[in-house]
This record gives structure tokens, sequence and C-alpha cells, in this order.
């Protein structure tokens, strides 16, 4: 005789996710995770504007691999860098600091 066993779906809820992490992990993560927002929208920006990245590379003077990198989040970049892209996108970038 077969038992009904109820099945767990497969996945957890965000609550369940949040209590797998440490304050000092999940500071960590909210941190990298508004890093790559910003890489996003440089990448939509870019990409809004038909801009290639060998193009936004040059405005910007980086290396297109170096760009390339970033925008897949292979590579850091610095602030400095930061700066160009948003210049060479003719876009403010703003810094806030609490």
């Amino acid at each position: 005789m077969k038992k009904n066993k109820t099945k767990k779906p497969p996945y957890i809820t965000l609550k369940e996710f949040d209590k797998r992490f440490t304050p000092e992990e999940m500071s960590w993560i909210e941190q990298k995770s508004k890093y790559y927002e910003l890489l996003f929208i440089f990448q939509f920006a870019r990409k809004s504007r038909k801009i290639t990245q060998e193009k936004l590379a040059k405005k910007a003077k980086i290396n297109r691999t170096t760009l390339s990198e970033i925008e897949t989040g292979q590579r850091n970049a610095t602030l400095d860098v930061m700066m160009r892209l948003a210049a060479a996108l003719d876009m403010n970038l703003e810094i806030k600091l609490s």
C-alpha cells in the first residue's frame, strides 16, 4: 500500500532564505546587489542608446575587454572607470555616503 506523501515545493520563501545567512553575510549580499544594479544601469543605458561596447570603451578611454568584463561582473570597476562610463553616456554618477 502506497503512502500518500505530500511533496515539498522546490522553492523556499524569502523569509526562509534570509534565515540561512548571518547579518554580516546579508550586508555583503546587499552591497553586492547594489553594485550589480549599477552595472545593469550602465549596460541598459548603453544598449538603449544603441552604442556598442567598442564605441563606449573608446569614448570612456578604457579597453573594450575591460568594459565587457565589467558588464558581466567578471571584473570590478573602479570609481574612476565608473565616472568615465557615466560621462561617456552623458549621465551623472552620484555617490551618497550615510
